[in-house]
């Protein structure tokens, strides 16, 4: 057993230790959402909304925690592994200009989760949890490229440069990391067959973003590169959720999740030899986390549980383009000239999910589960990138559980089939990476493509007082 006192405790050491690993790249589940929140779920392919009885029913649909008659904690974690392939292509009739670059990425992301539930009458139960909601990224080195502005490493810095000083060649680094977390205080309330939550969602979220210029030696720093990095961002939010049972089999829940505006104001140096930049820029900006609908059925009798959910994400209303304003004008553009301010094109489309999902109960002691989700892709080609640049649709998953006395574990694993996505002519990468100055644009010399497939292990344990 386990006091709340030593609970809180354990929640406090798993969110200070864990989550500051989990800040490695992570990407491309349905958008930079995970298909599922908690062992089990992951094990029934994220289709939970209308079955209930976990503590990451705060993250979903409080109203389940009024079902839950015992007081019980639970904690857990997501083990994602994604395998990234980048490549492009520059073609020029100069081949000393073309390149070519064929890259892949292994990164790793850990998610914890912890949380309670305690029932206060027969009726009303409240519930509280910390979890990591979500996020993306991507690591790429070494990256051949033109020099920003096409000119040679001679005329970069106005000076002779032996051996490499004629050749305009260059390597680029990019690094993008971005998550949000959430720590969910909520309530649930059961009248008969009718059960009510509501959830307040406090939020945390960080960005960093770096990309750099060097030459091929990696001996000179190429001006106009870019860092950033947020401040901590906090704001709040919250859910409301419902569930209702037709009949003593069949249940139907819904599920409204409002969305967070994250003030992502931060600080940005610029690689420059003037010494006057040696320091950073302020930078303005926010981000909008989307808002969900989740509606959900399930059917379930001694043995088994079935759930069909449909989900709903307004992606086009949040990552439509991503904006930084900076206090000084340092930013260089392909053209010449410097601003204050610039942005990433996104152009996410909405998205829609279905995914279902069974669990089979062997005896007291065994269960196992099955599932599946589907998200149409998002990202269009014109929003493609290493950073953020693919939406995997097909997920497919299998766990299981072992119980006894008053504690379970649970495990699953889940596979998020590869998915290709082109970028596009008129995207803010290939511009970047073919327009050189006012008179040498080149797009349609540019290709690129990328290709993601993830796998991931999830581990939960939980326990009634």
């Amino acid at each position: 057993m386990i006091s709340s006192r030593k609970f809180i405790f354990i929640s406090i050491l798993i969110w200070t230790y864990l989550v500051p690993k989990s800040q490695t790249p992570l990407e491309a589940f349905h958008g930079i959402m995970q298909p599922a929140f908690g062992a089990r779920q992951a094990g029934m392919g994220g289709a939970f909304q209308a079955v209930g009885g976990s503590v990451m029913d705060l993250e979903s649909n409080p109203s389940h925690l009024a079902r839950v008659q015992k007081t019980k904690w639970e904690l857990g974690s997501s083990f994602h592994l994604p395998t990234i392939e980048y490549n492009d292509t520059y073609i020029d009739t100069n081949p000393n200009r073309s390149y070519q670059n064929n890259m892949v990425e292994n990164p790793k992301a850990i998610l914890p989760y912890i949380g309670i539930i305690k029932p206060i009458t027969e009726s009303i139960s409240i519930g509280f949890a910390m979890y990591a909601q979500g996020g993306g990224g991507g690591n790429f080195k070494n990256i051949k490229r033109i020099t920003p502005d096409g000119r040679s490493i001679n005329d970069t810095f106005g000076n002779t440069v032996p051996l490499i000083g004629e050749r305009n060649l260059a390597v680029e680094d990019l690094n993008f990391r971005f998550m949000t977390m959430k720590s969910t205080f909520g309530v649930g309330i059961k009248q008969g067959k009718f059960a009510l939550g509501l959830g307040l969602d406090l939020v945390y979220g960080f960005m960093q973003l770096k990309r750099t210029y060097q030459d091929e030696t990696r001996s000179l720093t190429i001006p106009g590169g870019i860092h950033y990095q947020s401040d901590p961002a906090y704001t709040v939010g919250g859910k409301i959720g419902f569930s209702y049972d037709l009949t003593q089999n069949i249940r139907v829940a819904y599920s409204y999740t409002t969305r967070n505006v994250l003030p992502l104001d931060g600080t940005m140096y610029v690689d420059s030899y003037l010494p006057e930049r040696a320091f950073a820029t302020r930078v303005s900006r926010y981000m909008i986390w989307p808002d969900k609908h989740i509606a959900g059925i399930s059917f379930h009798n001694d043995r088994w549980i079935f759930d069909l959910d449909l989900k709903y994400i307004p992606w086009s209303q949040s990552f439509n383009s991503s904006k930084f304003r900076l206090e000084d004008v340092w930013v260089r553009t392909p053209f010449g000239v410097e601003t204050n301010a610039f942005q990433f094109n996104l152009n996410w489309k909405n998205q829609t999910i279905i995914a279902i999902g069974a669990e089979y109960k062997w005896n007291e002691t065994y269960k196992t589960r099955v599932g599946y989700s589907y998200g149409n892709n998002i990202i269009p080609a014109s929003g493609v990138s290493p950073m953020l640049g693919a939406s995997i649709e097909h997920h497919l998953s299998t766990g299981g559980s072992i119980s006894w006395n008053n504690t379970t574990f649970h495990l699953a694993c889940e596979y998020g089939f590869p998915k290709k996505t082109n970028g596009g002519k008129t995207s803010d990468w290939t511009l970047s990476h073919s327009v050189f100055s006012t008179s040498e644009i080149h797009p349609l010399q540019f290709s690129y493509q990328k290709t993601m497939s993830v796998f991931s292990l999830y581990l939960g344990m939980e326990q009634y007082i």
